[in-house]
């Protein structure tokens, strides 16, 4: 994981490793951020909903909280010329907002300049990967290159799987440990490893906001699917943690589930979004049963 430095003056560090042609973005900035983008609803959802939820462009009153950075212009170079053209997050997790290739390799090496610890970079695969490549970091632990990104914007095809419905507080516990299988499934380590409190206050915030989705067995009472919206703005809300127990596969429930979070999900917004790995076959032609098209690719380089 590359490490964190705190810096007294990051926007000189990154404007000494760009050449000026990378700054830090302030609030007077958050106009023309939030402009930017509204220009990419569905591939910079998960941008967007960070920067509604902080408030802005503004830095981060922490030394070591997250930041926003900008290149000015239409092309992506130049100083101020015709508004923001690009733009990056910075924080544990790095996220390119309209970035091509070119401002990508720019925010990559602002983020290096920086050193930051960081858990991951993702967004639009034209973008992510050049990121990446810039930094200079080789002690990532996977690089997920291709990640179909799809959305859906109507009534799911195939009809709900009865009795999805957001978690309660009370059901934490059982969530939790839902959420716990199908992160180490997924990653393979342990969520906890990145510190359990942590991981507890961001399981718990889904459910208090609505946005933890289970279906229980009224025999069992166990979770039999689940699913969470990890990022939910006015235009989109994107999907994450669809998990069935191994148990329960094969038994149809991932397409119906899917189609009960689309119904949910477009009350909150009107498009819904996940991104999902391209070797999960299975996922990929459930997800196009429900009715998602593919509307780009994503990529994920893990740390």
């Amino acid at each position: 994981m590359p490490l964190w430095s705190p810096s007294a003056d990051p926007a000189a560090k990154i404007a000494r490793a760009t050449g000026g042609a990378v700054r830090l973005l302030h609030a007077s900035d958050t106009p023309a951020l939030h402009a930017l983008l509204s220009q990419d609803p569905v591939g910079s959802v998960s941008a967007s909903a960070a920067v509604r939820q902080r408030g802005g462009a503004a830095p981060s009153k922490s030394r070591t909280g997250a930041l926003v950075v900008g290149i000015d212009g239409p092309d992506g170079r130049g100083p101020r010329r015709g508004g923001l053209g690009a733009a990056c997050w910075l924080g544990s997790n790095i996220i390119p907002i309209s970035a091509d290739p070119e401002s990508a390799g720019l925010f990559g090496q602002a983020a290096a300049a920086l050193k930051r610890r960081v858990s991951s970079i993702y967004g639009r695969a034209e973008a992510a990967l050049p990121l990446f490549e810039a930094t200079g970091w080789a002690n990532q632990r996977e690089v997920r290159p291709n990640q179909p990104l799809m959305s859906i914007s109507g009534p799911p095809a195939v009809d709900p799987l009865p009795g999805v419905r957001p978690s309660r507080v009370e059901e934490f516990r059982a969530v939790e440990k839902a959420c716990a299988a199908m992160f180490a499934e997924e990653l393979g380590f342990s969520p906890y490893t990145q510190g359990i409190s942590q991981y507890r206050e961001r399981i718990r915030g889904l459910i208090r906001a609505g946005h933890s989705l289970i279906a229980v067995d009224p025999q069992t009472r166990q979770i039999i699917f689940k699913a969470e919206f990890g990022a939910v703005t006015d235009q989109v809300v994107q999907v994450q943690g669809v998990w069935v127990p191994p148990s329960r596969r094969g038994e149809g429930l991932a397409g119906p589930g899917m189609a009960a979070v689309v119904e949910y999900g477009l009350t909150l917004a009107p498009t819904v979004s996940l991104y999902v790995n391209d070797y999960n076959t299975p996922a990929v032609r459930a997800y196009e049963r429900v009715g998602f098209t593919q509307v780009g690719a994503y990529a994920t380089v893990l740390f």
